[in-house]
């Protein structure tokens, strides 16, 4: 029942159309609630203004552009009004007005119903990868075509596997299809795949790991990926993105027993110590930021519909988050709703991680080769500078709603990037193509760079 509201449609039309596209999606999940008694439109309307009650069926959430960057806020906040009538606000309670603001959208939602957060959590990762089921089910597929355009198989790869292997393996909100995706953007990434898939020294299989990325921890997934290769035989090549490091860490560190023959890896811009964004205490921050990068990505690689989560995604989490803590500020309730996210928890750089902590203490159970790509981007657009405002640039200049303590990709850190484990840690990264501090190279288009597709030709022979 989530309601939209722009002051100025023009400049966020695809993120209001994004939100309006995936409103349906918790519809099964609400609790029971009547429309016109419980609408915050019409306590707007009488109030002036909206602000969430522990009371309320329905709930408001307002994404607020503030002098350029994106934020999400609790309710609907005022204009900036007069001194008199800004006293009067803060009496009244309500959410204080916000300078120079232009309100982009305002989300009306009901609550969800008791212990149905994890119901949602595992209903944005079935809408944002089809090939997900109810059940939650990883899936192994064959990937086939070239020499620029690349399919995946419908029904799922079996093995036991025999002969030489590549597999790509796909990170938070995002798929095999898209992943794909970004090698097809680009005619080194065209030829890349080509090769693998048609040329003289091309692989046996080339294969794509489908699996779900909030509602299941990369443990779990790994234990899948690690079933599924039982039995093979030959070279197992593969390139992870993101979250999909941590799968392939937990897979070769702690499944990959079966394995025999030489594994290599290409992380990019993987989070192997976890990453700032998934902290608990930066939620609030970090769903503001997710709603940035949508728009960023949009714009700067044209990604739209299916290929661009971040435009929606926020949105949804927003409702888990204010169902489960009633706000979208810190409390001690956000830690525990962050174990309701296992998919996030299971990457938060955190002290108390345990799950973390443990796999970087090894030992392993393979000793595969582990080669990296990273970047920390800093652009020098002006129409981009949200970016320091998650990140603390200067010791005595923290944001107010910083993310990052320092380099990172805009969603991990670059130093976890390299990071897998204490000084005794019994693996090592081989090699690193790291492209520092650049205006242009950011988490989702690694792919897109030919120094990325040279470093895995030259990594993966």
């Amino acid at each position: 029942m989530s309601q939209f509201a722009a002051e100025d449609p023009r400049r966020y039309l695809s993120l209001i159309k994004a939100a309006e596209d995936h409103d349906d999606l918790f519809q099964a999940l609400y609790v029971d609630h009547d429309d016109r008694m419980d609408s915050v439109a019409g306590l707007r309307r009488r109030r002036r203004r909206a602000s969430n009650t522990p009371d309320d069926n329905i709930l408001a959430a307002s994404l607020v552009e503030e002098n350029g960057v994106l934020r999400w806020h609790d309710g609907v906040p005022a204009r900036e009004e007069a001194p008199q009538r800004r006293r009067r606000a803060r009496r009244a309670g309500g959410p204080p007005p916000l300078p120079d603001q232009t309100v982009v959208l305002i989300k009306e939602f009901p609550r969800l119903q008791p212990n149905r957060a994890a119901a949602a959590i595992g209903a944005i990762d079935m809408r944002l990868n089809s090939a997900i089921g109810v059940s939650l089910q990883s899936h192994l597929r064959q990937l086939r075509g070239g020499p620029q355009k690349f399919v995946i198989d419908a029904n799922d790869a079996h093995g036991p596997f025999d002969g030489r292997t590549l597999l790509l393996v796909h990170g938070t909100f995002s798929n095999a299809v898209n992943m794909v995706g970004e090698f097809e953007a680009t005619t080194d990434g065209q030829a890349f795949l080509n090769a693998a898939l048609n040329g003289p020294d091309k692989y046996d299989q080339v294969l794509v790991f489908e699996h779900a990325t909030l509602a299941v921890s990369p443990v779990l997934n790994a234990l899948e990926l690690g079933r599924a290769f039982s039995g093979a035989s030959g070279a197992v090549h593969v390139i992870a993105h993101s979250r999909g490091g941590l799968i392939v860490r937990w897979w070769l560190e702690a499944f990959g027993a079966a394995l025999k023959a030489e594994t290599r890896v290409v992380f990019a811009g993987s989070p192997l110590y976890g990453t700032s964004l998934a902290a608990p205490d930066k939620l609030q921050h970090a769903l503001s930021l997710i709603s940035n990068i949508g728009t960023f990505a949009e714009r700067t690689l044209t990604l739209v519909g299916g290929a661009n989560p971040f435009l929606w995604v926020a949105g949804k989490l927003v409702e888990v988050v204010m169902t489960v803590t009633g706000t979208l500020a810190h409390t001690p309730l956000l830690d525990g709703l962050i174990a309701l996210i296992p998919g996030l928890f299971g990457q938060s750089q955190i002290s108390n991680n345990y799950e973390l902590n443990l796999l970087r203490l090894g030992p392993c159970t393979t000793q595969p080769a582990y080669f990296v790509v990273k970047s920390n981007f800093a652009t020098v657009d002006p129409g981009w500078q949200f970016w320091k405002n998650f990140r603390a640039l200067r010791g005595a200049d923290l944001a107010a709603d910083q993310i990052f303590p320092g380099d990172n990709d805009l969603v991990v850190d670059t130093g976890s990037m390299t990071n897998l484990g204490e000084t005794d840690f019994p693996l090592k990264i081989r090699d690193v193509e790291d492209f520092g501090n650049d205006p242009e190279v950011w988490h989702c288009n690694y792919f897109r760079q030919k120094r990325t597709i040279d470093f895995i030709r030259r990594n993966l022979p």
